[in-house]
């Protein structure tokens, strides 16, 4: 990651009302003794960061994860405050009510909250969904995306790493209500889909359709409502679409987010694409 100006910017992502994204560059901080009352994910960037909990020190470097259940005292600082352009970190702060409502989707049961160690140094976790999360910040019409993304990161964490017994709930395969949902992606791709709007659809839980439409059509429900939407971009800028209204048309809100994903798929940006085919 470049340096980059020092900032400390907070997010009210839109269609996470349960969820503040910070993003954290070229700072020197230290707070003293405190709790949070939410879950907090801190991802260093660059740099260290120093955590002081229950008498533990911990030096957390860049690609180290730190989990912060509710209700810890810690500390927290850069390490080096004569080199703070060096250090960088994002968290993802998540309430109690949505961790708990995630553990019993996994569990297909109503249970606690899960628990974490707080003086563990994670390495393991979905820094993909991670970094997706962030990348998605401010582009609009991505609700869909964000939440699988955060959701993605978290049902990892929850499974891998919480204390306690997290016993995942098993389900047959589910082929018809998969096919309704891919039915209704195909049907709809165009408008505005949320998860709540798959998952009704299939009468799963979010947790059970993400893992079993992976299983069985190679992509997430997400990722398949993208590739839809290229498919049909493509098809209008063959037809002499222009690049902005082809994007709209197939359910685009954003070009930028548009042309990340097109070039992804078509494995060329529209641009080139429109020359060569429009």
């Amino acid at each position: 990651m470049k340096t980059k100006k020092a900032k400390l910017i907070f997010h009210e992502p839109e269609g996470l009302p349960d969820t503040t994204l910070v993003e954290a560059y070229g700072i020197s901080n230290r707070f003293p003794r405190h709790v949070h009352t939410s879950y907090i994910f801190i991802l260093v960037d660059q740099g260290e960061r120093r955590l002081n909990i229950n008498s533990t020190a911990l030096t957390y470097k860049a690609g180290e994860l730190c989990i912060l259940p509710p209700g810890i005292p810690h500390s927290c600082a850069s390490s080096c405050e004569k080199d703070s352009l060096q250090h960088a970190y994002r968290a993802i702060c998540v309430n109690t009510r949505y961790m708990q409502k995630l553990t019993a989707e996994i569990c297909d049961r109503p249970c606690r909250e899960p628990d974490f160690n707080p003086a563990v140094i994670y390495k393991d976790y979905d820094r993909a969904s991670f970094d997706e999360l962030f990348a998605l910040i401010n582009i609009p019409g991505t609700g869909l995306e964000k939440q699988a993304a955060l959701n993605s990161f978290l049902y990892h964490i929850i499974e891998e790493h919480s204390r306690g017994e997290i016993i995942t709930q098993k389900t047959g395969p589910q082929h018809e209500a998969l096919q309704r949902v891919k039915n209704f992606i195909d049907h709809n791709f165009q408008q505005k889909i949320t998860l709540h709007d798959l998952a009704e659809t299939a009468c799963l839980s979010p947790f059970h359709l993400q893992k079993l439409f992976v299983g069985k059509y190679g992509r997430s429900p997400q990722e398949y409502l993208i590739f839809r939407r290229v498919q049909e971009a493509r098809a209008l800028i063959e037809n002499r679409t222009t690049i902005i209204d082809a994007a709209l048309k197939s359910g685009f809100s954003d070009q930028s987010h548009f042309s990340r994903h097109f070039k992804k798929i078509i494995g060329i940006s529209p641009g080139q694409f429109f020359q060569e085919n429009g």
